[in-house]
């Protein structure tokens, strides 16, 4: 007689149906939706502004370091930005990175006409 107790062979898995997700763009990884419907005049302090972009503190400070945040000012002996200027700092940035785009393009053009 043949043992069955460890045989699978049987068993069947119901399919498996897609899951419902409820994710709004604002909930996809990568979209800051909080920082942009913030007033422009609300006051961002460094560690609201590391939870809105999911870094810790120090990568806030890196950033700004590197240019990718505007400088802050102090308040109450923490950094602190207004959302208007932090949002106005990424879009000059992405105008320079369009431009630098369309000149390295025009380069290439030039170069290969």
């Amino acid at each position: 007689m043949q043992d069955t107790t460890n045989d699978t062979s049987e068993l069947r898995t119901a399919p498996a149906e897609p899951l419902e997700t409820d994710t709004t763009a604002a909930d996809a990884p990568g979209i800051f939706a909080e920082l942009g419907a913030l007033p422009a005049g609300a006051i961002v302090n460094e560690t609201a502004l590391a939870r809105i972009f999911g870094r810790h503190t120090e990568s806030v400070k890196r950033a700004i370091d590197r240019g990718e945040l505007p400088a802050p000012a102090r308040m109450f002996g923490s950094n602190c930005w207004t959302a208007g200027a932090i949002v106005r700092h990424l879009e000059r940035r992405l105008e320079a990175a369009a431009k630098e785009q369309e000149r390295k393009e025009r380069t290439i053009k030039e170069h290969c006409a």
